[in-house]
């Protein structure tokens, strides 16, 4: 029988954000309860009440996720599993449109990406049914240069995915920029709002994004197990789908339906998670993206403010120099390498003699580690939530500069633990 874990002390400072957040709103918990104590059922499998009920919650929850991103159209909010989900169904759905085409499609993506982009496109083209190439970014900005863009889209350019907010940095890229090359030169975009979509306003037809790829437990505030990919009008015929099955829906047919949002969403839903990520959209636009954007940027400032006392203990912050950090440029995750202690040293210390719980490792994004020289070390990730403060701000750089007078100084290694 597993054993139930010790309860957490309740002066724990949970900074990790950027991989999942916590604490949920209120009423998130209890509407992921009431759906397995007081409903149930399978939406679309049965035609009483409890199954209707079902269907009502993610209809809800569609909605609410179309309103919060400028979609008009809820049916082209096609829930997955998570962002890694939604981010294959694009990159797969595209690829294997165009193989059925007869093309042998060309992917290109950025160094700031995430091993949820990276791995499918390595897949891919291992197989043969894909070409690739990285851009490169600025070592000190990590950012993207938007003519290297437009000088690497060839023509049998089907793909072009982007992160828009670095889960290793924090920065923001150019994405009006790089969208609009490519809309000029006629190629498909996906955008990788992971770290994004919650923490600021996100329109997109503005934005111009083909698809949008997020997950519904980081910046949407719900539980894990949810995800989204929405589907500008018309894009979803440069989609094949890549997984079929049961949708409740024209089940006299053995194939699958062509409307949306069934035709990529086979299989039942994780109605329970879906119903917890409802409860807190409604937070979320109760309160207001402005608004919480706002708080984010009040957290930022108070970190960068920071920054002069931990450089002088030895960190570096991973991304722009100092005098050129714009809070406005980036959302509030921070990477530090420090010059001679390892970051899981200093997360380990974090945690044991200040309760302060953060990340340390590669984060999933190596190239970004590469970009940034961090490759053999990994860095120390912060990343906060709109329910920390700016005081969990000061606690979390205070322990930092603390920690670092005490520590004892090692050979930093050549390799770091696989922590993802």
């Amino acid at each position: 029988m597993p054993r139930t874990p010790p309860k957490a002390p309740k002066n724990r400072l949970y900074l990790d954000n950027a991989a999942t957040s916590f604490p949920k709103p209120p009423g998130v918990a209890e509407a992921v309860a009431n759906y397995m104590t007081e409903v149930g059922a399978s939406p679309g499998r049965g035609a009483y009440a409890e199954s209707r009920t079902g269907a009502s919650v993610i209809a809800d929850c569609r909605e609410l996720i179309a309103d919060l991103i400028g979609l008009p159209t809820p049916e082209r909010i096609i829930f997955t599993l998570n962002c890694t989900d939604a981010l294959n169904m694009a990159i797969k759905g595209v690829v294997f449109k165009a193989l059925r085409g007869g093309r042998r499609p060309y992917l290109i993506t950025t160094p700031l990406d995430h091993n949820s982009v990276l791995r499918p496109y390595n897949a891919l083209a291992e197989r043969g049914w894909a070409d690739w190439s990285c851009l490169h970014a600025d070592p000190e900005s990590g950012l993207v240069d938007p003519d290297e863009l437009r000088r690497a889209i060839r023509t049998e350019t089907a793909l072009v995915s982007l992160v828009h907010a670095s889960n290793v940095t924090g920065v923001l890229q150019p994405i009006d920029e790089l969208v609009k090359v490519c809309r000029e030169a006629g190629v498909p975009v996906l955008i990788d709002a992971a770290q994004s979509a919650g923490h600021l306003p996100i329109n997109m037809a503005e934005l111009g994004a083909d698809f949008l790829a997020f997950p519904g437990h980081k910046g949407l505030l719900g539980p894990l197990g949810t995800g989204v990919l929405a589907i500008r009008p018309g894009a979803e015929t440069l989609l094949d789908t890549w997984r079929e099955g049961g949708t409740g829906s024209a089940s006299e047919q053995d194939t699958q339906p062509e409307d949306l949002p069934d035709r990529f969403e086979p299989g039942s839903h994780n109605t329970p998670a879906i119903a917890g990520l409802a409860c807190a959209l409604r937070w979320l636009h109760e309160r207001g993206i402005d608004r919480i954007r706002a708080h984010e940027l009040e957290l930022i400032e108070r970190v960068l403010d920071r920054l002069p006392e931990a450089q002088a203990a030895g960190y570096r912050l991973l991304g722009p120099p100092t005098s050129q950090q714009d809070p406005a440029q980036r959302v509030a995750v921070f990477s530090f390498a420090h010059e001679s202690v390892d970051p899981h040293e200093l997360a380990d210390r974090l945690e044991h003699d200040h309760a302060v719980l953060v990340r340390a490792g590669i984060h999933c994004a190596p190239r970004a580690h590469e970009t940034h020289a961090t490759i053999s070390t990994g860095a120390l990730r912060l990343s906060f939530g709109p329910f920390n403060t700016p005081d969990d701000a000061d606690r979390a750089m205070d322990a930092l500069i603390e920690i670092e007078a005490t520590l004892t100084r090692a050979p930093i290694p050549t390799s770091a633990p696989a922590t993802g």
